[in-house]
């Protein structure tokens, strides 16, 4: 789906079919600007999708290595995408839960930088063209909330408050958030390529609510930060009543990272694009 305003979307076709891989899963979508890829064509920069495979049949057999990264490519803004002749590009290594790559360029070391979901962890993996990839470390075994497994995470550079540049880790998870079910954690820290290093251990709710999950953030929305969301939650997602669809995504909002006392905590509020849609404001009196 595309939007000019983050309000008013088109849903555009379906652009990744499900192959002898298996389903398409979460992922991210970059623009590899300097053509480490070699997918580009005179001159101009390709779409690259990243995103996880899901073999049924591998998984209705009891195999645990159900789950495997592919990448996709298109030359014209993502009308139509083609699919990478070499899938997977990044194989399971043996377990169970290997999923929702979110990639980032990360400048100072020149090469792309996955982070993937890994069971109750994550793993961080860099690349030098989008094909080939390297584990670099794995973070969180031990820190955050565990009720469930980890998912949909993001990693990416923040300006704080108070101009200190800091790295913030968003980890969802379900079950296990403050309402029961899904939810979306977050930390702050250091990052330096391969690893993450967190400046807070605590459990940090993005959003308190029940119905925001798998939230993840652009990657051309220049210096802002703008994360979007699935509006519901696994505690009973599959059983709302339907016709023709179910469930929607959550407003988008701009993030910004607040200093608070001697700490950081990522703030969120609706992005100001929302302004065009706004009606009289009406004040309730108190009953």
């Amino acid at each position: 789906a595309t939007s000019t305003d983050l309000v008013h979307w088109k849903n555009r076709p379906i652009a990744l079919y499900p192959d002898s891989i298996g389903l398409i899963f979460s992922g991210s979508a970059v623009v590899d600007y300097h053509n480490t890829s070699g997918f580009g064509k005179k001159g101009r920069p390709p779409l690259v999708a990243i995103f996880t495979q899901h073999n049924q049949a591998r998984e209705k057999d009891g195999k645990n290595d159900t789950e495997n990264q592919s990448i996709d490519y298109s030359n014209d803004g993502g009308n139509t995408w083609t699919k990478y002749q070499h899938n997977p590009v990044l194989i399971n290594p043996g377990i169970s839960d290997f999923r929702d790559p979110k990639v980032m360029w990360y400048a100072p070391g020149k090469k792309w930088v996955m982070t993937l979901a890994t069971k109750d962890r994550i793993t961080f993996y860099s690349s030098r063209n989008l094909k080939v990839w390297t584990k670099e470390s794995e973070f969180g075994e031990k820190f955050g909330a565990h009720g469930g497994v980890w998912e949909c995470p993001d990693l990416f550079p923040m300006m704080a408050s108070d101009g200190r540049k800091m790295w913030v880790l968003i980890v969802n998870i379900n079950p296990g958030g403050p309402q029961g079910g899904s939810a979306t954690q977050y930390f702050t820290g250091s990052f330096d390529g391969k690893h993450f290093k967190p400046n807070n251990t605590d459990t940090r709710w993005q959003d308190q609510g029940s119905d925001e999950y798998a939230g993840v953030t652009f990657s051309n929305t220049g210096n802002r930060r703008i994360f979007l969301g699935w509006m519901s939650n696994w505690q009973y997602a599959t059983v709302v009543p339907t016709k023709a669809w179910r469930s929607a995504m959550t407003i988008p909002r701009e993030l910004k990272l607040t200093k608070v006392g001697s700490d950081y905590f990522v703030s969120s509020q609706p992005v100001n694009e929302l302004a065009a849609i706004k009606s009289k404001t009406i004040t309730l009196p108190q009953i």
